[in-house]
């Protein structure tokens, strides 16, 4: 099927925004375009990806998941602590329920008693980070026995840190949700009732859409999104980190949602105008920090791009 011209010329300014910071960054810096700096923005931005991309489908909904950070580091704790005790296999089990747990009581909250997703999400953010601090008093778990001898874990190892060929695996894994999302949304009825869900509740209700039941699934994936991304950053760091998502991690993946033009206000936009917001985002970050640019500054750039995109959704909803 035929892309319509409207969302062709969107990637299209996408792409061109996208070569354009390269050219500059690389003329400013050298070091920008060296392989071993393109293969850590590429491992980055496939973890910050797989946040985005949960974080996506609940905007679709009209709706937006601000515990995604928190979340990150509840799973990370619970998962590697898991993994110390049961194996990787059952501690990544562990980990994917932590987060779909931490989504269904977020869905749960928005679908059946109807809060709204903002505060629902707020609310969870803290029950996450509060509950990572005290599973592990607040101190960050390494791959250490009670002996004091390190816990050899190569197969978790690997899958933030290695590679196939040149690609690194985390790159690989993000492939691999992008596919299964993908499918997701275009190919079930899943994805046919979130746009329209976003794009008018109270219609799709009429029309027979579930909506609580599909509510709650959207902040389940994004729960699951959360705990794959949030295992791999665990792996990178070969710990598991109570402050290891947090405000940045969520920033920076709503940020990547609004620069893909995914509309604030539900119904309109994709996983893939995402990935390209995600690359956006990564070199944008990575030249700014070559070129000595201030954390701050970053913020408040990320900030001003969060602020546009949603009035743009509020402008675009009006014309239509």
């Amino acid at each position: 099927m035929r892309l319509p011209a409207e969302l062709d010329w969107q990637v299209v300014l996408l792409t061109v925004a996208l070569a354009g910071m390269g050219v500059f960054f690389s003329l400013r810096s050298p070091h920008f375009l060296a392989i071993e700096n393109l293969g850590n923005v590429i491992r980055h931005a496939a973890i910050i990806y797989i946040i985005a991309a949960g974080q996506t489908i609940t905007i679709l909904s009209a709706g937006i998941d601000l515990s995604q950070g928190m979340v990150a580091s509840l799973v990370s704790v619970v998962a590697v602590d898991a993994i110390l005790n049961f194996g990787v296999v059952g501690g990544s089990l562990i980990g994917l329920l932590a987060g779909a747990a931490a989504g269904l009581f977020t869905g749960l909250m928005v679908a059946y008693v109807r809060v709204q997703p903002f505060l629902a999400t707020v609310g969870m953010l803290y029950i996450a980070g509060g509950l990572a601090l005290v599973y592990t008093a607040g101190r960050t778990l390494f791959f250490i026995d009670v002996t004091g001898q390190r816990v050899e874990a190569p197969v978790f190892f690997w899958l933030g840190q290695g590679h196939i060929g040149n690609v690194p695996v985390p790159v690989l894994v993000a492939l691999g949700v992008a596919g299964l999302l993908y499918l997701l949304m275009s190919r079930t009825p899943f994805g046919r009732y979130v746009y329209a869900i976003g794009g008018n509740e109270e219609a799709a209700s009429m029309s027979g859409v579930p909506v609580q039941r599909v509510k709650v699934a959207i902040y389940v994936v994004s729960g699951i999104c959360v705990a794959i991304a949030a295992y791999l950053l665990s792996s990178r760091s070969a710990s598991g980190h109570p402050h290891l998502g947090g405000f940045p991690l969520l920033m920076d993946a709503i940020a990547a949602v609004a620069i893909g033009g995914t509309n604030f206000m539900g119904g309109e936009g994709g996983i893939y105008r995402t990935a390209m917001g995600v690359l956006i985002i990564a070199f944008l970050g990575n030249g700014l920090n070559i070129l000595g640019v201030s954390t701050f500054v970053q913020q408040m750039i990320i900030g001003v791009i969060i602020i546009a995109a949603f009035w743009l959704s509020v402008v675009r909803r009006r014309v239509a």
